[in-house]
């Protein structure tokens, strides 16, 4: 079973949003998170494979038009790591390239 972590970027800008878009934050980790209990996920959330390294394989789920989620899967652990916009989110990427 995998583990489930924060990454201390995703916490600090999720409390930057508003309490509706937090809702819709939580539902999308929710929904994610039973993905990978139960294998089967939500089409609403359109996750998307950006790519895969060494690391492990990373993911964008839309959690709206507006919001992006980015997470981190490895063998043992899915770390949710980055919230944003489309453009913040390709620039968090570049930052680690």
């Amino acid at each position: 079973m995998k583990k489930f972590l924060y990454k201390k970027e995703f916490l600090r800008v999720f409390d930057c949003y508003a309490e509706s878009e937090k809702e819709l934050i939580v539902t999308a980790e929710k929904q994610i998170r039973h993905y990978y209990l139960k294998q089967t996920v939500s089409y609403g959330l359109r996750i998307k494979k950006l790519f895969g390294n060494k690391d492990g394989k990373t993911f964008e789920a839309r959690v709206s038009d507006k919001i992006r989620l980015l997470y981190v899967e490895s063998e043992e652990v899915v770390a949710f790591a980055f919230l944003g916009n489309h453009d913040e989110v390709r620039r968090y990427i570049k930052s680690f390239r």
